[in-house]
């Protein structure tokens, strides 16, 4: 995959969790768990996709079509230290469906806690993303 393609996925997942975060600054009562699981979710999948594709291109390794949120951490960690680091077991919906936009796997998170670390996991896969584009 280019490194334009990486820069685009990277722009779509950045936008999606500043829109998670905008929706969990909000007062607790007024948090629409829902938006901010759906938007958490597709950013960290984004983020992890991207990352995939340049271990994947610089590996010289071919990636299967449409890996779920746990193949992509499975694939990723074998290349990346720094994200083995992160502790992903709490996150509760490894989505055995593969995201597409228009499409969201029913199971979603609404307890602003929850949503806030997965939000804070894309904010962290974002990090390892950002230096290994600038690499």
């Amino acid at each position: 995959m280019s490194q334009t393609k990486t820069e685009l996925l990277y722009q779509q997942a950045d936008e999606d969790l500043k829109r998670a975060v905008q929706e969990l600054y909000r007062p607790s009562s007024d948090v629409v768990g829902f938006s901010a699981c759906v938007y958490s979710r597709r950013a960290l999948y984004k983020f992890l996709n991207g990352l995939a594709h340049l271990h994947a291109s610089e590996k010289k390794v071919i990636l299967e079509p449409e890996l779920t949120i746990d193949q992509l951490i499975t694939f990723c960690s074998q290349y990346n230290k720094k994200l083995k680091q992160i502790d992903f077991s709490s996150l509760d919906c490894k989505c055995n469906q593969i995201l597409k936009d228009g499409e969201e796997e029913i199971v979603f998170c609404t307890s602003v806690n929850r949503v806030n670390y997965c939000a804070n996991l894309a904010e962290s896969v974002k990090g390892i993303l950002e230096e290994k584009m600038h690499n």
